[in-house]
């Protein structure tokens, strides 16, 4: 009886300290957030004699200007455009790749999954004059160029990530489908995508997240105003001599809401997700 109960008061004594480093971790996370929101809703005048203080004047002026003079609207729909269509073809090429590496005799597996490993370790900033001289070349400037940089840059990690998502499920589901006739397309679509949908779900949480802030190659490729993701758009507010922390604040807000929103309906399986291969 003295056992369970002093176990009960250690375990106590153990949760306590973890939940408030988690208290203090998600404040942590909650004011920035916060801090941007409240910001962007306040006057560039009133923000600068207070800026850490409560608005004394409440306004949206700052997302019409964003609106009005920076095209933040025209942007923010060219992101989404770009972003999901190069989401959507990693996601279908490297769900196929994925699983003809975890559960298809293909040749060379472990040679083709260390190279795309090998890949991965290349720092990006490198790839940038080799992969610019090449699209020049063949003319792929401006959304296809971008989302062929996209595609081709996310889909060593994100067939990495997948072929460890697909060895998780067991290779007698499979076989049970193949008995049954299954062939090969509707064996990934009935069975493979559905036990792998928590890994699919962490992937392209993933892949939106690195397209939607990506700015080196969304600069250097498109040329056209008009035509600017949210990135480049935002990193024109203001000059030199300028410092409007309100307008840039309601920039932030507008380009953080988007992932903000997938990651509040994706935690789930992103919990699930960040679990792949642990098991096995």
């Amino acid at each position: 009886m003295s056992e369970s109960v002093s176990g009960r008061l250690s375990s106590r004594g153990v949760r306590w300290p973890i939940f408030i480093a988690l208290c203090l971790l998600a404040a942590s996370i909650i004011y920035p957030l916060w801090f941007v929101i409240i910001t962007s809703l306040r006057p560039n005048a009133d923000y600068l004699q207070n800026p850490f203080g409560l608005p004394s004047e409440w306004t949206l002026d700052n997302y019409a200007t964003l609106s009005s003079a920076y095209g933040l609207g025209r942007a923010f729909v060219n992101s989404l455009m770009v972003t999901s269509i190069a989401v959507v073809i990693v996601l279908i090429l490297a769900t196929i790749a994925g699983y003809a590496l975890a559960k298809l005799p293909v040749p060379g597996t472990k040679w083709v999954t260390a190279t795309f490993v090998s890949v991965m370790l290349i720092p990006g900033p490198v790839l940038i004059i080799p992969i610019y001289l090449l699209l020049a070349r063949l003319g792929l400037q401006g959304y296809p160029g971008l989302i062929l940089v996209y595609v081709a840059t996310g889909l060593p990690f994100a067939t990495f990530f997948l072929t460890l998502t697909f060895r998780s499920i067991p290779d007698e589901v499979i076989e049970a489908a193949r008995i049954d006739g299954a062939g090969l397309f509707r064996t990934l679509w009935s069975i493979v995508r559905p036990m792998g949908a928590s890994g699919i779900a962490t992937l392209a949480v993933l892949q939106f997240l690195g397209v939607w802030n990506e700015l080196i190659f969304a600069v250097i490729l498109i040329r056209d105003q008009s035509l600017w993701l949210l990135t480049p758009t935002l990193a024109t507010i203001g000059d030199r001599y300028l410092n409007d922390q309100p307008l840039v604040s309601a920039g932030l807000f507008v380009t953080a809401s988007v992932p903000l929103v997938l990651l509040a309906f994706a935690s789930r399986y992103i919990m699930q997700g960040l679990q792949v291969g642990v098991s096995r």
